[in-house]
Order: structure tokens, then C-alpha cells, then sequence
């Protein structure tokens, strides 16, 4: 990490080395980059000290004593293939899909939320998302939450497994955008929305192709004024495997950990990027001498990011393996790796460098980490259910205790406490989360890496892949809903956002929002939202203030539930 960083203006993009002469280009020879560099309004970046006036560093092929070996050079994309050809030749007649991922139906992640926290669906892993549809599936039958009753939550477990009965799904959503400035919002997959009266349009799809294979895509497309148009490509995948181990391969995102207003090493805020990933869709029940653990989830995976960056077309790689002993527990372990790239070492040794992590910040860097743990309790009370939960995370690694063993620093937490039945009705709920990187005096650490001249930043086309408060900084968010319908709701939230990296002062932003989500029939959902936000010294400049005022509406049409 670099230290000694200040916050770019919205829009600006993480410095670029190639600008100079000496880059080892991508077939090894050393060129000198004349390409334009794109410009777009993607993000808040961090300037680096080559941005004040130095001289960029040059970032040339660094080759570490050790990287010798039959595994140097074995690409890792390699190792999934054969892992697909394995698991391929390993499925027996009778396995059925590895199944769909639920992408896009937040109605759904929310009620599927209500009822774990209720305790209802004591075998499920809710902090590795998206889900499968499989694994919801599975735990509305092996723990009977849909079974006849009155009570809401059992209307509300009983409109989850209609909704996600079918094995073929399309819906497409029209709709209307107005702001006074232009803006990315949180967890939105990158897509914009631009400045002024804008519309915009978007689909979602899934299906179960054979008894073996599945595939789900999205995609959204925006209208603004002067010319502010363009589209993304959302999660797009196919994936075939058996529902303990199958292979994705597309475009994918994942969120790990348990907050919902943010993570801190993956989550949706970013756009999707190309990869490959290894999971168990629905979890694993352990047995014998492991079966204290209970039912288990791993999540793999390796995704190329973009070339627009100082070091072109780094790997990423992320991992998580979760475990929920009982209804009341669940723990995860949580990592990303960033590493290789054009003129670096992308190998199965260079990998398993970074994985140990322990000369991030040195001249030979061999890439960037994160790493941490989650830890969620689950007490369900009828009178008044909660759940608690706490992430910790850390950005770079050291040596513990002087020990060979690389552990995390500069840590970071994600904490809040949600209420799925305030007072003991279902109808209501509340949640109250905190989040906070901005920690012993360590700057602008988080999410940038100054060594690599932000080559390895955990960010992705402009956006952070964590939380989206981004680095150094401080969040508080109070969220709740009421239910019309089990399909219907009314959210409120207030949101403060403290930024102390962007310029000599803190940027405080606060935001109040309301909106509607529901179903006007079996085929036509509709949703919209209001919100006021208010800006307190903008970029760090003291003194100033900015605000601004937003709406959206948006209709969707669903033909049929599919078969």
C-alpha cells in the first residue's frame, strides 16, 4: 500500500505507467504505450504521488528467486478446465443440474433473509451470494418453512417457493431516471445513471438447459441526455456440474460476507467480470468426525480484469469456505488475490506466492490480498428474533508473531444487527449497520495498492469491489421494510457516509431514500424510489456543500413463471 495518496475527482482514472517507455509489453519486448487512455466518469479513484508531478515508476516484469518448477508456467485457467472435464466424466446418469443463480430479484434475497433470521431455515448458508436456486429450494423443504399455516412467514416462505418453482425465467424492465447530477450507484452492477431524465431498460433470464447443464444472463442499457448512452453486460454464465461441485464460466460477481449494505471484500458494486468458478450450489452435509461443522460451502473462483490499468489484464482470484454448525451459527472465511497480468508471472507458482502474501509492498511485488472471517448469530426468539454479525477483514499481510505464517493487517469491520420481526411481527423489520476501514492511521489503505502503481487495486472498471464507501472511511446505514403482500414492501433508509481520503477535510455524505417494490400481478412487478442526499465538503474542499434529488420508476413484465 501507498500511503501518501489524496482522492481524484469523480471520474478520473487510476494513474497509468505504460505512459512511459520501458513497459514490458505483452509478448515480453519492451515498447513504449502511444495508446489513448479512455477517459469515463466511472468512480472515485486515488491519485497516486506519480500524479503530482513525479515521474511514473516504471512497472516492469519482476522475476522472484524460487519461481523455478514444473508449475511456474501452468496457467490456473488450466487447472479449471480439467476440473470441468473431471467432473464431466464423473457425473452419474442420474445427477441433476448444478441449477440457476437468482440474480436481480432483490424481493427475494429479502425474504429469504426475514426467514433465516427467524431461524426457519437452520441448514442455510445466506453470506455467499448470489444464491442457487437449489440450495432455497432446499432449505424451504428439509425444514418444512412452507408448510400450510397463517402466520406470515409461512406466506412468505410459500411465495418463495413459488417464485423460484420454475426452471425457465425471463423478465424484462422499463424504466424512468431523474437526477440532478450523474451518478453510480451502490451495489448496481456499475450501471450508471446519468445526469438529468434518463431511461433505461434490462433483462434478466435463466434456465435449466439439461438435467446437467443451466445458464442465466442479464443486461441493461441506458438513455441519458447529450449523448450519455451505453449498456452492460450483467452475470452471464452456463454452468454443469452436480449439486456438490459445478463449474460457471461467464461473467460472474459474488458477494461474501454477511452485511447488506456492503462487504468488505466482494460484493455487486462493481460490474461483472469474466471468469470461471468452482462451487457447491447447494450445501454439504459433513459427516463423522467433521460433523460438527454441519453443512458446508466452498466458492471458488478466477476472473481476468480489465486492461485499462497500470499493470493490463491482471487475474483475480477469490475463495470462501462457510460452515453453519447449527440454526443459531454461521462462520466464513473470506480471500482475495490479485496477481499476474501483462508481463507478470500468471502460473501456478506465481499464484500460490501470492497466496502466502508476504512481499506486497516490496520492489519484487508478487500481487495484492485481502483477507478475513464473518461470524453471524442467529437467535430466534418469537417474541423478538435477532440476528448479530461481524466481519473482519484485513488489507496486505505480515508475519505473525515473527512466525513464517502470513496473517492479515490493517484491519477493517462490517457489524450490524437486523430485527426480521420487529416486536414479533414478520410484516416489519429493521437493520442497523456500521462499517469502518478508516483505522489506525493507516490512510488511504484499503482497496489501493501504491507498490504497483495501483495495478492491483481491488477495483474493476472504475469501481471498488468491496464496500462501496471505498477507502478510508467510515459508514452508518439504518434500513427497514413493511410488507403489504408477501411480495410487496416499503423500504426506508438513512445512510451516512464519511470519506476521510478525498482532500484536507472529511466528506460526509448523507442520504434519506424511501421506495416500493411489489408484484401488481402474477406477470407485471413494479418499483420506485425517491431520495435526498446532502454532501458536506465535496472531494475534501472545506467550506462547501452540494445536494441532490433523485427519482426512479420502473415496470416489469414476466411471461409466465416458466414450466
Amino acid at each position: 500500500m501507498n500511503d501518501n495518496v489524496r482522492m481524484m475527482k469523480a471520474g478520473d482514472r487510476v494513474p497509468d505507467p505504460r505512459r512511459s517507455c520501458g513497459f514490458a509489453g505483452r509478448m515480453g519486448g519492451s515498447l513504449c504505450d502511444t495508446r489513448r487512455r479512455r477517459t469515463g466518469r466511472t468512480g472515485t479513484f486515488l491519485r497516486t504521488p506519480a500524479d503530482q508531478g513525479q515521474t511514473s515508476r516504471r512497472v516492469a516484469r519482476h522475476e522472484c528467486p524460487g519461481s523455478t518448477g514444473v508449475l511456474r508456467n501452468v496457467p490456473v485457467l488450466r487447472v479449471f478446465v480439467v476440473l470441468a472435464v473431471f467432473l464431466g466424466a464423473a457425473l452419474p446418469p442420474s445427477a441433476h443440474a448444478a441449477d440457476l443463480f437468482l440474480t436481480g430479484e432483490r424481493e427475494i434475497y429479502l425474504a429469504v433473509d426475514k426467514l433465516n433470521a427467524m431461524g426457519l431455515l437452520p441448514g442455510f448458508l445466506a453470506n455467499t451470494r448470489p444464491y442457487s436456486v437449489a440450495a432455497v429450494r432446499a432449505a424451504l423443504d428439509n425444514n418444512n418453512a412452507a408448510s400450510p399455516g397463517y402466520g406470515f412467514d409461512a406466506q412468505l416462505a410459500r411465495w418463495i417457493s413459488y417464485a423460484t418453482r420454475s426452471t425457465a425465467f425471463a423478465r424484462g424492465t422499463a424504466g424512468v431516471d431523474a437526477s440532478e447530477k450523474r451518478e453510480t450507484r451502490a451495489n448496481e452492477g456499475g450501471v450508471p445513471t446519468p445526469k438529468g431524465v434518463s431511461a433505461r431498460l434490462s433483462a434478466i433470464a435463466r434456465e435449466e438447459v439439461s438435467p446437467n447443464v443451466s445458464a442465466h444472463a442479464s443486461a441493461a442499457a441506458f438513455f441519458g441526455q447529450s449523448g450519455d448512452t451505453g449498456t452492460r453486460v450483467g452475470e452471464t454464465a452456463i454452468e454443469a456440474g452436480i449439486p456438490y461441485a459445478s463449474l460457471q464460466a461467464g461473467k460472474i460477481a459474488t458477494w461474501y460476507g454477511p452485511g447488506r449494505r456492503g462487504a468488505l471484500i466482494f460484493t455487486n458494486n462493481a460490474q461483472s467480470y469474466p471468469g470461471v468458478r468452482l462451487r457447491n450450489p447447494v450445501p454439504i452435509p459433513l459427516t463423522g468426525f467433521f460433523s460438527f461443522l454441519g453443512n458446508v460451502q466452498y466458492d471458488i473462483f478466477l476472473a481476468r480484469l480489465e486492461g485499462d490499468r497500470s499493470i493490463p489484464r491482471p487475474l483475480l482470484s477469490g475463495m470462501r469456505l462457510a460452515a453453519r454448525p447449527n440454526r443459531y451459527l454461521e462462520v466464513g472465511l473470506s480471500r482475495a488475490i490479485h496477481y499476474g497480468g501483462e508481463g507478470h508471472g500468471s502460473g501456478l507458482t506465481d499464484w500460490w506466492r501470492s497466496f502466502l502474501g508476504t512481499r506486497d509492498n516490496q520492489e519484487g511485488f508478487s500481487g495484492n490480498q485481502l483477507g478475513g472471517f464473518d461470524v453471524t448469530v442467529t437467535l430466534p426468539s418469537p417474541s423478538q428474533p435477532v440476528q448479530a454479525y461481524l466481519e473482519m477483514a484485513g488489507e496486505d499481510e505480515a508475519k505473525i508473531l515473527g512466525t513464517p505464517i502470513p496473517g492479515p493487517t490493517k484491519w477493517a469491520y462490517v457489524g450490524g444487527v437486523f430485527l426480521p420481526a420487529l416486536l414479533g411481527n414478520p410484516a416489519f423489520d429493521l437493520r442497523l449497520e456500521y462499517a469502518d476501514n478508516h483505522r489506525g492511521g493507516d490512510g488511504a489503505a484499503w482497496y489501493t495498492h501504491g507498490s504497483s502503481g495501483n495495478g492491483y487495486a481491488h477495483f474493476y472498471r472504475g469501481r471498488v469491489l468491496g464496500h462501496p464507501m471505498g477507502t478510508d472511511a467510515k459508514d452508518l446505514s439504518v434500513q427497514g421494510h413493511y410488507f403489504l403482500l408477501p411480495s410487496t414492501y416499503i423500504e426506508a433508509t438513512l445512510a451516512r457516509t464519511d470519506r476521510y481520503a478525498s482532500g484536507p477535510e472529511r466528506e460526509r455524505t448523507n442520504r434519506t431514500s424511501a421506495g416500493l417494490v411489489g408484484w401488481l400481478s402474477e406477470r407485471v412487478r413494479a418499483e420506485g424510489e425517491i431520495a435526498l442526499e446532502k454532501v458536506d465538503n465535496p472531494g475534501g474542499l472545506p467550506g462547501s456543500a452540494a445536494s441532490d434529488a433523485s427519482f426512479r420508476v420502473g415496470f416489469s413484465y414476466q411471461p409466465g413463471w416458466g414450466r
